[in-house]
């Protein structure tokens, strides 16, 4: 197996906190820090020993990273807070590792992403969207260098951003590792029984794809929430009314099913034979029967659709949806439509229609055909 070479470091401001308190800091260091020259600031401490306390966490623990040997530092991507003082770690950090040569990593592999909404002075904006943000995009770095060659150094940062990422590191197999002041090295946490229940999500696919894009519903618009929905949620007081918006729990979940689970991908077995739409003899929504026709047309993998009876009518949410859902005591991929007070239900049908692969149908079609919430 090839050594890991791409490192996700959660960023703190230890740097700054040890620089204002130590009793002896060296003066150019000291005075491109007052004078908030980060890249000067960077290519001074790159002059220090690398394990010297001055340099921060961040510094410290990439160091130590250097001496195992399944690990190859060839790229780095820091995650700093949304704040002033999370921006010039950025800054600093990047430049510290291009000023150190005997590492030799490239320029265009040092990389710092801010994280909108990571911040301490709004705690909501940090729960609802900043935590969230940081599921995105620990989850789109794995995307785009594959999560074989990823490990998580999770010492830098809040508390909470440490346990998120902790919490990514093992919902996707990829190695996390801490070290706390403290502590003589560096430890990776132990594998922990983390998974999650995806057998439901086909039942919710339409309401998680929605809370994913960022919609907040309240429980009017909700109805009777499902526990297992509930425990992915962050509940909130929008003007006295209780509404729900997705947790980094939730984030999670989602990231977790759409990175790491293995594809049940109907869009690659095409149907092997194909029947337009069938509609019964009710009256329909209008372009009800125009976007059932669209839907089949789109994708080769469908079988056929027909039109469900109207029994539920009162179940139907507003828009676009598909979900998993029992027809005639069997789990069907359904889906409604329902561009006013008045909507209609139809099945899809596909040649394979276990659950796993009817789940992942479900969510392929709401990603596709969901309009974005307002």
């Amino acid at each position: 197996m090839l050594p890991r070479d791409t490192v996700i470091c959660t960023v703190g401001t230890s740097l700054f906190f040890n620089l204002r308190t130590a009793p002896e800091v060296p003066p150019r260091i000291q005075s491109a820090f007052q004078g908030t020259e980060w890249e000067r600031l960077g290519q001074e401490l790159a002059k220090l020993e690398p394990r010297d306390r001055l340099c921060g966490a961040e510094i410290n623990t990439l160091e130590e990273l250097r001496t195992k040997s399944w690990i190859s530092l060839e790229r780095i991507i820091f995650l700093v807070s949304d704040t002033e003082e999370g921006r010039a770690m950025g800054r600093v950090l990047t430049a510290y590792f291009k000023a150190r040569r005997d590492i030799g990593i490239r320029a265009d592999a040092l990389i710092y992403r801010v994280i909108e909404g990571l911040q301490d002075e709004r705690p909501r904006e940090f729960k609802a969207q900043g935590l969230r943000n940081l599921v995105r995009e620990i989850g789109a770095q794995v995307q785009k260098f594959g999560h074989d060659r990823v490990v998580v150094d999770a010492t830098g940062g809040y508390k909470a951003q440490i346990a998120i990422a902790v919490i990514m590191g093992q919902v996707l197999n990829i190695p996390v590792l801490y070290k706390h002041e403290r502590f003589s090295e560096i430890i990776d946490f132990p594998p922990l029984p983390v998974a999650f229940d995806y057998d439901f999500l086909g039942s919710q696919a339409d309401l998680l794809v929605a809370f994913e894009r960022g919609a907040l519903l309240t429980a009017t618009e909700l109805g009777e929430v499902d526990e297992k929905l509930r425990v992915l949620l962050n509940e909130v007081d929008i003007d006295g009314e209780t509404a729900f918006d997705l947790s980094p729990v939730g984030q999670i979940y989602l990231m977790g099913y759409r990175l790491r689970l293995p594809k049940q991908a109907p869009t690659l077995t095409p149907a092997s034979s194909r029947t337009p739409p069938s509609f019964g003899s009710h009256h329909y929504p209008r372009g009800f029967e125009d976007f059932v026709k669209k839907v089949w047309t789109e994708n080769g993998w469908i079988q056929t659709i027909h039109s469900l009876p109207y029994e539920g009518q009162a179940q139907i949410r507003k828009g676009i949806s598909f979900r998993v859902q029992q027809v005639n005591g069997e789990p069907a991929l359904v889906g409604s439509f329902k561009p006013d007070d008045f909507g209609a239900r139809f099945r899809v049908r596909l040649e394979n229609e276990q659950p796993a692969v009817l789940s992942a149908a479900a969510v392929a079609l709401n990603d596709r055909y969901q309009p974005a919430p307002r």
